[in-house]
């Protein structure tokens, strides 16, 4: 049986592209995290009401338009997150970050495993790390949580391995059963929960050691912002920017801010923690548990999914085409290493990850949103994908590296400030100002400096005889970066929607120069859109 093509060397043609609904039920299974659910619990501890519902709210808002942003030009121009990297750093630059990503996913799938073991063994087991002592139904090796850490990651990951349409399948289940459940949860914990405690799910004082509202809102945004950034992945399956951007909101705010919300009204009424939410007795703890297998499981797929694309995309750019191997053996592997972090319980503790997670993805994911919308705002999709050859982007690297100090700096001088604003400052600030006084971009358009090559070359791409041939001589099964624009856009669409796709570009360009002026000369800031630019 043929294997289908997962797109990870190169963009998603316009043929192949799934449209709304798919990424939709993958972006909505995969926000469905169990572990979302204790981490607005824990957020309601550490805040209380409704400082709390303030911390959660405000990040995913963050996490929408921040997640958006990627989205919207993963999909214009039907690129993953690893080769919008490869255009913004370069083909060697963005090895560094793809892989450093990839990895912090491929731990958080090994994180969500693992915690659908510790449950499981919570509730029917021996001692578990998190969800206290089980009832000792299961014995011996089979009441552990490395085992059923290492089951479950390795069942949850299989999905993924089947690339985005199983994922899907997955999605739908996850989708069902845990609004069904969590709608349930929420009647329960204000009625059955609330009877016993007498608890008011506005008005309550934070459990345990007080946080403050940037620890707060950095574990709200944490809890996706890995894959936020790597939402590319997913987004470029749709057939236009519209769906992208709904399918984010169908991820944040709406399904991740569901399972933040379950556990904060819980600890708001309760007074406490506690990983079954007062529930674990009812049923036998079953419904508590197919919410848990369910949404662990969509979880899992999608970090899955994130980490294979980003470590098959690096080997085989990095190796030129030689390391080539397919979707499911990376994936494979991928779940091979996830089921053994999960079975040495190497991941026990969420805080300190959900802290690591925003305040170093954020710096990537601010270069891709300075790159895509400030430098090469109004480059052509050709111009964007030839500049992905060049060998390294030294303005990304530098913005990428003082957002570095600039995190630390507000980490360790102001905790009151989230440190992700350290990595944006970087990305969104200083990159574009430093690829401007280097001369690598100009009014919002990338320069030959900045491409790497002349842009005569690549804006006659469509017009000259002689790049014709070569892309009529490439094999179709090249899985380069260079796919054609006209694979990529649909034209007549395009045309249709060209006053619409104007009016948005002249309200961002009016944003940008509010909030920068600087990167702009007098005479760029009113030239007009190129013909062919991204919407």
């Amino acid at each position: 049986m043929t294997e289908q093509e997962e797109y990870a060397e190169r963009p998603v043609p316009r043929q192949a592209r799934l449209g709304f609904a798919k990424p939709a039920l993958v972006w909505a299974g995969f926000a469905y995290a169990y572990i979302c659910i204790f981490i607005g619990s824990q957020i309601m501890g550490g805040l209380g009401a409704p400082l709390g519902y303030v911390a959660i709210i405000s990040g995913q808002i963050f996490l929408f338009v921040y997640s958006g942003l990627i989205a919207h030009k993963g999909a214009a121009l039907g690129l993953n997150f690893s080769l919008m990297c490869k255009a913004a750093f370069g083909k060697y630059g963005y090895a560094a970050p793809v892989l450093l990503i990839a990895g912090l996913v491929t731990g958080w799938f090994a994180f969500q495993g693992w915690l659908a073991g510790d449950l499981t063994v919570g509730l029917y087991g021996g001692k578990s790390f998190n969800a206290g002592t089980g009832s000792g139904i299961l014995p011996g090796i089979f009441g552990t949580t490395a085992f059923w850490g290492a089951i479950w990651t390795a069942t949850f990951g299989i999905f993924a391995v089947y690339g985005i349409r199983a994922m899907a399948w997955m999605g739908r289940f996850a989708v069902v059963s845990v609004t069904v459940l969590a709608a349930w949860m929420i009647y329960s914990i204000l009625t059955v929960v609330a009877s016993g405690t007498g608890g008011n799910p506005l008005i309550s004082h934070p459990v345990g050691h007080p946080w403050t509202f940037a620890l707060g809102f950095t574990a709200s945004i944490g809890t996706f912002i890995v894959s936020s950034t790597m939402t590319g992945d997913f987004t470029r399956w749709t057939k236009n920017t519209k769906q992208a951007w709904g399918v984010t909101a169908v991820a944040f705010p709406i399904c991740n801010l569901l399972m933040l919300m379950v556990g904060g009204i819980f600890t708001a009424v309760a007074g406490k923690l506690d990983f079954f939410f007062g529930l674990a007795a009812i049923g036998l703890g079953i419904p508590i548990m197919i919410i848990q297998w369910a949404s662990n499981g969509s979880t899992c797929d999608g970090c899955m999914y994130n980490a294979t694309q980003g470590f098959k995309n690096v080997s085989y750019n990095i190796s030129k085409g030689k390391f080539n191997l397919s979707w499911k053996k990376i994936a494979s592997i991928v779940v091979l290493v996830g089921a053994g972090v999960a079975a040495a319980n190497l991941l026990t503790s969420i805080v300190p990850w959900l802290l690591l997670l925003g305040t170093v993805v954020s710096l990537v994911g601010g270069v891709l949103i300075g790159h895509f919308w400030v430098v090469a705002r109004k480059s052509t999709p050709d111009e964007i994908l030839a500049a992905a050859d060049r060998i390294v982007n030294i303005p990304a690297i530098i913005g990428l590296l003082v957002g570095i100090v600039i995190a630390v700096i507000i980490a360790v001088a102001v905790p009151d400030l989230p440190a992700v604003i350290g990595g944006l400052i970087g990305g969104v600030g200083v990159y574009p100002a430093v690829a401007r006084y280097m001369g690598y971009t100009k009014g919002g358009r990338l320069t030959d400096k900045g491409i790497g090559v002349s842009i005569d070359s690549v804006t006659g791409a469509s017009s000259t005889s002689e790049v014709e041939d070569q892309h009529r001589s490439r094999d179709t099964s090249d899985e380069s970066t260079s796919t054609r624009t006209s694979d990529i856009y649909d034209n007549d669409n395009m045309n249709s929607n060209s006053k619409y796709v104007a009016g948005i570009f002249h309200n961002l360009e009016k944003i940008v120069q509010l909030l920068a002026p600087y990167w702009f000369s007098s005479s760029s800031s009113s030239s007009n859109m190129r013909r062919g630019g991204l919407s």
